[in-house]
C-alpha cells in the first residue's frame, strides 16, 4: 500500500502519473485512485452484493422446498445468545 502523503496536490500527481495515493489529513486516511479503478471497485461491490442477494434467495428457496419456515432475525438473535 502506498504511503501516506499529507499534500493533496502531490497525491494528485501520483495518481495523474499513474499511480495511486493516500491522503492522511486528521486521522483520516483517503485513498486518491484514478476513475477507472473507482469504476471497477464499484462493479465488485455490485457484484458482491448480486452473489449474496442469489445466495440468500437460494437458501430461502432450499427452505421452503424442504416444508420449513424461516426463523425470524429476532429468534435467531435470542437463540445465538443463549449459547
Amino acid at each position: 500500500m502506498a504511503q501516506p502523503m499529507a499534500d493533496f496536490e502531490a497525491a494528485c500527481r501520483t495518481v495523474a502519473a499513474g499511480g495511486r495515493a493516500v491522503v492522511q489529513r486528521e486521522g483520516l486516511q483517503l485513498a486518491v485512485v484514478p476513475l477507472d479503478d473507482l469504476a471497477r471497485l464499484e462493479e465488485l461491490d455490485a457484484q458482491e452484493d448480486a452473489d449474496l442477494l442469489a445466495a440468500s434467495l437460494a437458501a430461502e428457496a432450499a427452505v421452503q422446498e424442504r416444508g420449513e419456515q424461516p426463523v425470524p432475525w429476532a429468534a435467531a438473535e435470542r437463540r445465538l445468545a443463549e449459547t
